[in-house]
């Protein structure tokens, strides 16, 4: 069918229309059609009327393993001498997938988005995912899908569709550093993926199980729906790809408490004990897929999202390091950062400059307002902070380790690093330095002397002291150590060697 020709469609019923790239869906009060486009994507050909009469069929048909009450059979799109009719006695143009409509407030991403979900949705649908794979087909023909060949074959797709978005939509060090993992695992892992061929774990998968795909009414009623039909290839996978899709879109809107969640129950009930060893490369494929996708559409926010979760699923030796560098003002931070900078490849990033920058300042003019007055009052050390941790994630993506010079003597300051750098999969190095007031006075007189950015000084040294909120498990290093010695012992903690 043309477009022109759905419109018809739709005013006749009284549908709402919803388009995506490869589907018409006509949404009725009750019923919902899906007319497949006469489209040709090279993965999928709907190209004639035979084909699409057969996916829909396939559609059916596959869906029903997890949705059978929701897929209700296909349509014919009939043309008489006057309109176009759904069943009706004319000739027959076109199919569609007849399907009831599920109550939209139940979709699993608006639950999840309204902040809905419970742990007993959760542990439900880990139960129906993991009985579906135990069940599912699997035979020799289904297996050899899961050989390094054929998924080398996806993942170099994957990488030859996407190298025109480097540098715009996923920078050259991310691009290479998942390139590199995943070849890697392939000779790392090549025995693992031979067992998981012969113990059957490759099977007709659902391909597509994300949280817009799965709708919960209850913890009786889970539907999980929309299964490709149109590609053999992203269908039969291992079970640990369509776990790892589901685990990585729950992480995707930075619910990981339900990731985790999900993911220990479904272990506990498929008993799939080499999951763990598997699932990350998976989770890398399945992130940087989504991120192709968007690329395809040109959508240059949502590709960096997907395509910085995938790097943040890599171990930590393909990630540059981030050190955050704390301590009250006079503890000699900025001497340390040098230092470090001076013996390893770090970009120093301080608050001291930021702060002056956001406001217009020329670094070295000074603001000696009273504490958290002037341009350190609430609101500017919150936008320096978000500044900060803001330039750190760009330094990282592009493979630029990070020193973070900052006092971080509040959690909040500390945890806004955390949650930031998290999607890259990357967690600092907290180090404070610990300065008495013998010493801080010393350093405040030095500082006198000498052209400092830093407007700190004994009094506002006094008021930091009582706001101090000590951070647990952090490096804590006494700041009388000589220099030499403390840059030492942070670059053996963070793992550089010099």
């Amino acid at each position: 069918m043309k477009e022109s020709q759905v419109q018809e469609l739709v005013k006749r019923y009284s549908f709402n229309l919803v388009e995506t790239h490869i589907s018409w869906v006509l949404i009725g009060e009750d019923v919902v059609y899906k007319i497949k486009k006469p489209v040709d994507f090279g993965f999928l050909d709907y190209t004639t009327l035979k084909k699409r009469q057969f996916y829909c069929n396939k559609e059916i048909e596959l869906n029903r393993r997890l949705a059978r009450e929701i897929y209700l059979g296909v349509s014919k799109i009939t043309k008489d001498s006057e309109s176009f009719t759904i069943d009706g006695d004319g000739k027959v143009v076109d199919y569609a997938v007849r399907m009831n409509r599920m109550p939209q407030d139940r979709m699993m991403d608006v639950l999840i988005e309204n902040n809905q979900m419970k742990d007993s949705y959760i542990v439900a649908l880990a139960k129906k995912i993991a009985d579906f794979h135990l069940r599912a087909e699997t035979n020799d023909y289904i297996s050899q899908f899961g050989n390094i060949e054929t998924n080398k074959f996806n993942t170099d797709e994957n990488f030859e569709q996407t190298k025109d978005g480097v540098g715009e939509f996923i920078t050259q060090f991310q691009y290479d550093a998942i390139k590199d993992y995943t070849n890697n695992s392939y000779i790392e892992n090549k025995g693992l993926f031979e067992k998981r061929v012969r113990e059957q774990k490759i099977r007709d998968c659902h391909g597509d199980l994300y949280s817009r795909n799965i709708c919960i009414v209850d913890e009786e009623e889970i539907y999980v729906y929309d299964c490709i039909e149109f590609n053999e290839r992203f269908r039969y996978s291992d079970v640990a790809s369509d776990v790892a899709f589901l685990l990585m879109d729950l992480e995707n809107y930075s619910r990981y408490e339900l990731s985790d969640l999900f993911f220990k129950k479904y272990i506990e009930f498929s008993k799939d004990v080499d999951l763990e060893r598997i699932v990350d490369f998976y989770k890398v494929y399945r992130a940087y897929v989504r991120g192709k996708i968007a690329f395809f559409q040109r959508n240059k926010e949502e590709a960096g999202r997907y395509f910085d979760l995938a790097f943040g699923y890599l171990p930590c030796e393909y990630k540059p390091k981030v050190v955050v560098l704390g301590g009250l003002t006079g503890s000699g931070k900025t001497t340390v950062a040098k230092a470090l900078k001076e013996r390893a490849d770090f970009v120093v990033i301080s608050s001291d400059e930021v702060r002056k920058q956001l406001v217009g300042m020329d670094v070295y003019d000074k603001d000696l307002s009273d504490y958290k007055k002037g341009i350190y009052s609430e609101e500017m050390t919150q936008r320096a902070y978000d500044e900060i941790v803001n330039q750190a994630y760009g330094f990282v993506k592009n493979g630029k380790s990070v020193i973070l010079d900052a006092t971080f003597i509040k959690k909040w300051q500390r945890n806004k690093v955390f949650e930031r750098l998290k999607r890259l999969g990357i967690k600092p190095l907290v180090v404070f330095l610990e300065v008495d007031e013998e010493l801080a006075l010393e350093h405040f007189k030095k500082r006198e002397k000498e052209k400092s950015i830093s407007d700190g000084r004994y009094e506002i040294f006094v008021k930091q002291k009582n706001d101090l909120e000590m951070p647990k498990g952090a490096i804590v290093i006494d700041a009388k150590k000589p220099i030499d010695e403390i840059a030492e012992e942070i670059l053996s903690r963070v793992g550089v060697q010099i």
